[in-house]
């Protein structure tokens, strides 16, 4: 009989426990990650036996890689078809560094063998052992990648993103991650070029949410699972928040691991538990919900404090909950509230770094869940309608204004003095109420790139500098210098698969938020038939939208409505046969005043012009793609005799 082909894989994970992009997975069909650091290598099958190698450089790992997970797949059986199997880690010598035998195995296809990553500024292992029946696509996709869907196999949908931020330079220094056992030096890197991911799955009906069609009348209220009728202050609107939250996390899988992978968490059973109650000296603690995660022997607890409506996290609260976590071993504390940070890493919580050392803190608003479900409902395949039921009634809960969960709206107390002193142009960006509109517009712009990610399905990234990732306080400093300047708050996204980054601009001077996008222009073809191909995939966007031509080396800009532009494309030409390097498409709209509120605010108008944005202009142009390079058979050479 000859022995079953296992194939190991290898997954390069950020600091929230997730593959950066599907480049990051490497098995057979993708045999090298994209800086060659860790390379599928040398496979050998024999009569009985056979091995599988993975090569992992750690010293060529860029510096946002937290963590490389070794698994292993196999096609056809299971792990319990094995008369044995063995992980051996060993260094460029050879010599064995760590090595267990799996026992145990029955019906998995997929196994997490083992994590290397960083703590303290050196590489750690640990074994693992978790398993997957549905092969390397369920694996893949609990760790982020989005599979291809193809026939033939097994899988499931990929999990909500987490990571907002695009870093236009090289990645900053990560923080460490907590657990160690063993050291591992670097091994040896053998080079491979890398492949597209070509996960193969079974394509899955969509399951949509029931509906009702059995009233009698349209007055006949549908019975909800979570229900706002009754609700009373502020203390009853939190603990039902709490309670429908909680359950659905126990009751929906995906939903959890993307909540909870924020804060470390692993893959496994999930049970959560409400108002539970601790004693620190002769004071009682009782945090507003618990969630335990097992997996294998081992569990991973956080404590969780929540508020709505205008409920504000309190510092003490929180140090004493972390007291709590630190004693008991726990792993985290998560709150949740109507809070947006500015930014997936800052708490809006001031807390000392010395309590949060062994304990993660973080925060979740409650317009990033309900971001979670909307991508879930979108883009997720359930397997069954109860799943999809339970989702869309938390999510249509949330969204109701009793339930005390808001989506960010205020741009704070300040932002009308702001205002009227950008215009007079007597703004400077040391005013302590610029400062917390700048923090206001900051919480704005990521609530936006969340919204964007999920009702597309695709990981929309704020554009930053590194500089600006890695210090808060420099990127706040040079975009009030800008404010006060300028009269203008910025921001830029990029989109997966967009003809280019799509920038935001919202002029306080001017009162005008202008949407744009850069578009490389055709490398072949006349100037004028360049600039039809940018003009006929235009054919939604507004005739009031410009659009600007650039040349290169050259300075020239060419600026002129769209309208002209569709009679006349020479006038975007300066000289018949001046090429463009690349096209830029503005749309401007008007831009609410008002600091909170639904019609007229400031917030409405710019997520208004975003979204019109999109749909007219961003979804429609297709980036140029040169054609394949034909072969001359003129230039063959001839056989040799």
């Amino acid at each position: 009989m000859s022995p079953i082909d296992l194939d190991v894989v290898g997954l390069l994970l950020g600091t929230d426990h997730r593959v950066r992009s599907d480049a990051d997975l490497v098995f057979y069909n993708q045999g090298s990650s994209a800086d060659g650091a860790v390379v599928h290598a040398a496979k050998s099958l024999g009569d009985t036996n056979g091995t599988d190698d993975l090569v992992i450089d750690l010293d060529v790992l860029q510096e946002d890689v937290d963590c490389v997970a070794v698994a292993a797949s196999i096609d056809s059986g299971s792990f319990g078809d094995l008369s044995s199997s063995r992980l051996s880690i060993v260094d460029t010598d050879g010599a064995v560094l760590y090595s267990y035998e799996m026992t145990g195995l029955t019906t998995e296809r997929a196994l997490l063998l083992a994590e290397i990553y960083r703590r303290s500024g050196a590489w750690k292992i640990r074994a693992v052992g978790q398993g997957w029946e549905s092969g390397l696509a369920g694996l893949a996709t609990d760790f982020g990648i989005n599979i291809d869907e193809a026939p033939d196999s097994d899988g499931s949908d990929g999990e909500p993103v987490d990571a907002d931020i695009e870093v236009t330079e090289e990645p900053g220094e990560p923080e460490g991650v907590p657990a160690a056992q063993e050291s591992v030096p670097p091994p040896q890197v053998v080079p491979a070029p890398p492949r597209r991911v070509q996960v193969k799955a079974k394509p899955a009906k969509k399951i949509l949410p029931p509906h009702s069609v059995l009233g009698l009348d349209p007055s006949w209220q549908s019975s909800r699972l979570f229900s706002i009728a009754g609700i009373g202050g502020a203390d009853e609107q939190e603990k039902r928040a709490t309670s429908a939250l909680m359950w659905t996390l126990g009751a929906i899988k995906p939903l959890a691991r993307s909540l909870t992978a924020r804060a470390g968490a692993p893959v496994g059973a999930t049970e959560t538990f409400l108002e539970v109650p601790f004693t620190i000296g002769d004071r009682k603690v009782i945090p507003d919900a618990a969630i335990r995660i097992a997996r294998g022997q081992k569990s991973w607890t956080a404590l969780v404090e929540v508020k709505t409506g205008a409920g504000v996290l309190r510092r003490e609260q929180l140090e004493a909950y972390l007291q709590v976590a630190n004693r008991k071993g726990f792993d985290a504390v998560i709150t949740i509230s109507n809070d947006v940070a500015t930014d997936a890493g800052t708490h809006p919580v001031d807390i000392p770094a010395k309590v949060t050392k062994k304990v993660q803190l973080i925060h979740i608003s409650w317009s990033e869940i309900m971001h979670e479900l909307r991508m879930l409902l979108s883009h997720h395949s359930f397997p069954d309608q109860m799943q999809v039921w339970v989702a869309a009634e938390l999510l249509r809960y949330l969204e109701h204004p009793r339930s005390g969960a808001l989506a960010f709206h205020d741009m704070g107390p300040g932002w009308v003095e702001v205002r009227d002193e950008v215009v007079a142009g007597t703004l400077t960006p040391a005013d302590k109420k610029a400062g917390q509109v700048m923090d206001s517009w900051f919480k704005l712009t990521r609530q936006l790139g969340l919204g964007l990610t999920a009702r597309l399905g695709v990981p929309v990234k704020q554009v930053l500098p590194r500089s600006h990732v890695s210090d808060i306080l420099l990127r706040r400093g040079e975009n009030l210098e800008q404010l006060a300047t300028d009269g203008v708050l910025s921001a830029t996204y990029k989109v997966p698969g967009a003809a280019g980054p799509i920038h935001l601009v919202a002029d306080l001077r001017t009162n005008t938020v202008r949407t744009s996008v850069d578009v490389a222009a055709p490398q072949e073809g006349t100037p004028a038939r360049r600039v039809g191909w940018l003009t006929k995939q235009l054919k939604e966007a507004p005739d009031k939208a410009v659009v600007e031509s650039h040349f290169t080396p050259r300075p020239d800009v060419c600026r002129e409505k769209l309208s002209t532009v569709r009679e006349n494309s020479s006038v975007l030409l300066p000289e018949k046969d001046l090429e463009p390097h690349h096209f830029k498409v503005v749309v401007s709209a008007p831009l609410g005043s008002k600091r909170s509120g639904a019609k007229g605010s400031f917030t409405e108008s710019v997520s208004s012009a975003l979204d019109d944005f999109y749909i007219a202009v961003v979804e429609t142009v297709r980036p140029w793609v040169p054609p394949a390079p034909q072969l001359d058979p003129e230039d063959d050479l001839p056989l040799a005799e």
